[in-house]
């Protein structure tokens, strides 16, 4: 690639300047140097521009639509944002299509009415729809507010989720999947296959890909397979997923699984990891396992949220395995990086010292979460 980075306005300048004859003015505030000065600022716009050309034809560097058109080369296509949808409960039936706000303050968001799924006990549950795509519509649960006006409403109740709402595929997530499709030739319902079509279908973040022989034989696939916020998939991605790869209610062949392959959509299930651990605070820190114990517990949960995007990823051998590990030196790097805390010992993690290896297998896959974190002091 050309290196652009030279051309400034001020060396676009000099070399501009070291080409006019030395018997003419043109010093700085003459005439000559006047009139180059906005010559050379309007040049070295002009090389950056070509710079973000050059680099937007590139997979290492494209973003945004560039980055979209490289990968639709290889059958990609950047997975959209996607809405929250919620259950909420209502003390009366309400017409489709109502508005309710969540209160939350800044953070409230507009959910939208759809569905009757259910009623009993004077009790009805609605699909609710969030007006805004992206995770926000996840985080929220309880009292809603009514926009539309709706007679008889004394109760309104934001509940469980029914489909997660996702953020659109960032720039290096779409890379990563473009990369990976020249490690494996996807063909023929080989794992790079699988892996390729199940991580395109929006809401999920990682899959796990178990063929006949470490499942339950001839023609059989588990995938498992995570949400895009790395942690257990919902029953209603579950479903998706089974239905685009092998729907359970057809013959084999109708989904995107090769003839005569059954493949079994499932999800992880979560490892709570409650950890221990006895800090040295800085001098001077009193109370410090009061004070920083929710940013020891910030610090840790960033590391299990890697380890949970590596979740999966193959081990570099030639066997189908997955390496999901928490390391204890990890952790003690994490909670080191505090300013204050100048040691960590006697870390535990589910009361063992010592790294913890989670189970992933066809039987069970684990899916690392922080519970409980017990800070005390020196």
């Amino acid at each position: 690639m050309i290196d652009f980075s030279s051309y400034t306005k001020s060396a676009i300048e000099q070399a501009m300047l070291e080409q006019v004859d030395n018997s003419l003015d043109k010093r700085e505030g003459s005439l000559i140097q006047t009139a180059i000065g906005p010559v050379a600022w309007f040049l070295e716009g002009l090389y950056m521009t070509l710079n973000q050309v050059q680099e937007n034809g590139s997979p290492f560097d494209a973003v945004g639509d560039a980055l979209n058109n490289i990968v639709a080369l290889r059958g990609l296509s950047r997975k959209a944002a996607t809405a929250a949808v919620r259950q909420g409960t209502f003390n009366i039936e309400i017409p489709s299509g109502s508005a309710f706000r969540t209160i939350n303050g800044d953070s409230s968001v507009i959910f939208v009415s759809g569905d009757l799924i259910s009623s009993s006990g004077g009790n009805y549950v609605y699909e609710m729809t969030c007006q805004t795509a992206g995770t926000i519509g996840n985080s929220y649960s309880g009292s809603i507010i009514p926009i539309t006006v709706i007679g008889g409403l004394t109760s309104a109740y934001l509940g469980a989720i029914i489909t997660e709402g996702a953020e659109a595929e960032t720039d290096d997530a779409l890379r990563e999947r473009f990369f990976d499709t020249f490690g494996a030739q996807p063909y023929g319902g080989n794992i790079a296959e699988y892996r390729q079509a199940i991580l395109g279908i929006t809401g999920v973040g990682a899959v796990q890909v178990y063929p006949a022989n470490e499942y339950q034989g001839g023609g059989t696939v588990l995938c498992s397979i995570v949400g895009s916020d790395f942690l257990p998939a919902s029953q209603t991605l579950i479903n998706t997923v089974q239905e685009a790869i092998c729907p359970e209610t057809s013959e084999n062949g109708y989904g995107i699984a090769p003839i005569g392959a059954a493949v079994t959509i499932t999800t992880g299930q979560t490892l709570t990891l409650n950890i221990t651990c006895t800090v040295e605070f800085a001098a001077g820190v009193s109370n410090g396992a009061d004070i920083y114990q929710g940013t020891i517990k910030e610090k840790i949960e960033e590391y299990v949220a890697s380890v949970r995007e590596s979740w999966g990823d193959m081990t570099q051998t030639h066997e189908i395995s997955y390496n999901v590990s928490i390391y204890a030196s990890r952790l003690i790097y994490q909670i080191l990086t505090i300013p204050q805390v100048v040691n960590v010992s006697s870390l535990l993690i589910n009361g063992a010292a010592g790294d913890l290896t989670l189970t992933e297998t066809s039987s069970l896959q684990q899916v690392p979460v922080v519970g409980t974190v017990v800070v005390n002091e020196v």
